[in-house]
């Protein structure tokens, strides 16, 4: 850590948990979480993490959790070369976290977060069961990539209130029933307030049927689900949980090259520079 911040590194508190490979692979099916809400897909990934690892295909050097602080796992069987070269890494990584534009809107309180969606979604599977719940988590996590990339920024809020201004301007600027032209004291028998009534009502189903929904194009299909489609209250809640996760998925598939980059340079220069003793050369 002081070789991290001499080299002008800034980030949050770290917080490093020891597991072993079985500990490690469960919290990595949980996106690296200590604690998710319950789904077949989480354990059909520690089934594969594990096996992958019983057969030496892969091994989890580390996991760092966008988070203030900062969490992060290290395996306990590596060595200790092993264990500074990824403790320089996350330190990295904490930094992006920390800097980077992409999760500059992104809830540095994920990891209470996400303990709180598990324990709404459990009480939702004590009320109405497994399977209805289950199968609607199944249905949400197919669309969970159908939002929109661009999103993290007020200007999308911006986008927002100015289209629902102007959907407000358009129904003020709706055109009335066509009135026949008459004397003032004729008008009740021209233009009867019964038969205006009726035509108002006809062109305000037209008005609505035509309407385009939604009003201006959008490319976050979750929130357009959670405005228009007929939920119930724990589905919506669920679906708004799932929304929620992904946003905050998001920057990390974004920016994935540069992070890993950024952290990979910052490890070899801590390493090579400062943390490296000279019978560790080799091992590194």
């Amino acid at each position: 850590e002081v070789y991290a911040r001499e080299y002008g590194l800034d980030f949050f508190p770290g917080i490093f948990e020891v597991l072993d490979y079985e500990q490690l692979n469960q919290v990595a099916a949980n996106g690296g979480f200590p604690t998710r809400y319950p789904h077949w897909r989480h354990g059909m990934e520690y089934e594969h993490l594990s096996k992958s690892y019983a057969d030496g295909l892969h091994k989890i050097y580390e996991m760092v959790i966008n988070n203030n602080p900062c969490y992060a796992y290290l395996l306990e069987n590596n060595g200790n070369v092993d264990q500074k070269l990824v403790m320089g890494h996350v330190y990295a990584h904490c930094d992006f976290f920390k800097n980077n534009l992409y999760f500059a809107a992104t809830d540095r309180k994920m990891v209470d977060r996400m303990a709180n969606h598990a324990t709404r979604v459990r009480r939702y599977i004590e009320q109405h069961g497994i399977e209805p719940v289950e199968t609607f988590l199944d249905a949400c996590l197919s669309l969970e990539d159908l939002i929109d990339p661009h999103a993290a920024s007020a200007r999308s809020e911006n986008r927002s209130r100015r289209g629902a201004s102007l959907a407000q301007g358009a129904e003020e600027d709706a055109p009335g029933p066509r009135r026949l032209k008459s004397k003032s004291y004729m008008q009740s028998f021209v233009n009867p307030p019964a038969f205006l009534e009726a035509q108002q009502r006809k062109l305000d189903d037209e008005a609505r049927r035509s309407r385009k929904v939604p009003d201006h194009p959008a490319h976050d299909v979750l929130q357009f689900l959670l405005e228009h489609a007929p939920l119930e209250s724990w589905q919506h809640e669920v679906l708004g949980i799932l929304r929620e996760e992904a946003y905050y998925f998001l920057p990390q598939r974004q920016t994935k090259i540069m992070n890993e980059g950024w952290a990979t340079y910052w490890h070899s220069r801590i390493m090579t520079e400062r943390a490296l003793r000279d019978s560790e050369v080799i091992d590194y």
